[in-house]
């Protein structure tokens, strides 16, 4: 479940925001002025979030590596086939 605390809410509460999100998979967005600022989640969000990333990462890596030295026309061609396959499988759904 996802909460909004003021900054100073949670400074007063920063034991029992932890608690919830490490016991109970608690969500909390910490605002300042009235703005989003910061969030304090369950650990397994945050190392989920950096598994996604690093896998994008090699994933953008490996398709580097495979169109080196292909002109940036036939790139973008490639491009747009992806894109037109992607919508087309989501038009599907």
């Amino acid at each position: 479940m996802e909460k909004i605390v003021t900054v100073e809410d949670a400074r007063k509460k920063l034991g029992d925001l932890v608690d919830g999100a490490r016991l109970r998979g608690d969500q909390y967005i910490i605002s300042k002025k009235g703005k989003p600022a910061a969030a304090i989640v369950p650990i397994e969000i945050v190392e989920k979030h950096e598994e996604s990333k690093k896998a994008l990462l090699k994933l953008i890596e490996e398709v580097h590596e495979e169109n080196k030295g292909k002109r940036s026309e036939e790139i973008e061609g490639l491009i747009d086939e992806a894109v037109k396959w992607a919508r087309r499988k989501h038009k599907a759904r």
